[in-house]
């Protein structure tokens, strides 16, 4: 495991991000943890350490997807059910087509996103945000494409939302987090977290510095000042992990539901999606390109992911703060050439 240890110093080296945290989970036991860097470099006692949290990103989504497919699978929504049967507004055209599994397969027809904080209106919050989303014309007609959206998981949430009438973040406490007894992922960590969370940046005009626990999405901001479907959670290397090992295990989910989740449920050129999952693809713009054919994993914009791969009974996690940097020298293609070879050498050090 020394080259992981090394490409991981190498990237702060390089300032691909101010800290990084990473576990690898081999047959169901941890063979290689390790924490590296300073949480906010502006303070020299913030050196980041195994229970060290990081802004989740896009990871939220798969979370989320775990969640609506326990509801399904307790009889609360049908996963072939037409989105407007909950969101009415949702009506007119192809839209009356879309369904919730087309939402977790971005086939939707809905486009990728968005820019709420271009106008500066994070603080309008949930109606004004979802009255907009429901005014998108689809780009494409439902299930004919996979075009990766933030906005088709923003409106799964909502969906959430509606049909329990409760907040997203009590949704997810009720449905997976308590069950699981799940503590170390979470939305908006209180001020009590605030040194142990890995800050972020600023790259975007007229945002200002984000504080430790302000999610990095403007649109999850908007939505619920960082309670979304798409983004906002904020978790540790333990908490992430114990999801991909959930699934790998197949545990808590139905054996039937893990399968659904997590074997090809929608193709577009070389994208291929599971439920909520992103499909190992020999893209190598795939960040799990090096595994096997049968793994699956997921990405977040700030520089985290998990990847599992069953065949190799491996779980592999990484979260860091890669956007720290991103207005200097690097950006995401070159940090997915990282993770990729983060990988590729937790594949090699057991060969």
């Amino acid at each position: 495991m020394n080259k992981i240890q090394e490409a991981l110093t190498h990237g702060l080296q390089k300032r691909l991000y101010t800290a990084a945290v990473a576990r690898v989970i081999y047959d169901e036991r941890a063979v290689f943890e390790t924490a590296i860097g300073l949480l906010d470099p502006k303070k020299e006692r913030s050196e980041a350490k195994q229970d060290s949290i990081f802004d989740l990103a896009s990871l939220t989504k798969i979370f989320v997807a775990t969640a609506f497919m326990r509801m399904v699978e307790l009889g609360r929504i049908g996963l072939d059910d037409p989105i407007l049967k909950i969101v009415p507004e949702f009506k007119g055209g192809e839209r009356e087509k879309a369904t919730f599994r087309h939402l977790l397969t971005h086939s939707s027809g809905l486009p990728a996103s968005f820019n709420l904080y271009e106008k500066q209106d994070w603080n309008k919050g949930r109606e004004v945000v979802m009255k907009k989303l429901f005014a998108t014309p689809l780009i494409y007609s439902p299930g004919s494409m996979v075009v990766y959206s933030c906005l088709g998981f923003m409106l799964l949430g909502y969906v959430m939302e509606e049909i329990t009438g409760n907040r997203l973040d009590k949704v997810l406490e009720e449905v997976l987090f308590r069950p699981l007894k799940w503590h170390d992922v979470l939305f908006r960590p209180s001020v009590e977290y605030e040194g142990r969370i890995a800050v972020t940046t600023y790259t975007r005009p007229n945002r200002g510095v984000l504080t430790p626990g302000t999610v990095h999405d403007g649109n999850a901001i908007a939505l619920h000042n960082g309670i979304a479907g798409n983004a906002g959670l904020f978790g540790t290397v333990e908490g992430v992990s114990l999801l991909g090992e959930m699934f790998l295990n197949q545990t808590f989910l139905s054996q039937q539901i893990i399968k659904q989740m997590t074997s090809l449920q929608a193709k577009f050129n070389s994208e291929r999606r599971g439920l909520g999952w992103k499909l190992h693809s020999k893209n190598s713009d795939c960040p799990g390109n090096p595994l096997s054919d049968s793994s699956y994993g997921h990405t977040g914009f700030t520089g985290t992911s998990l990847w599992v791969d069953p065949e190799k009974r491996l779980v592999m996690t990484l979260l860091t703060n890669s956007v720290h940097y991103y207005d200097n020298n690097y950006g995401p293609k070159e940090f997915n050439v990282f993770r990729r070879q983060f990988h590729q050498y937790a594949l090699d050090s057991l060969s």
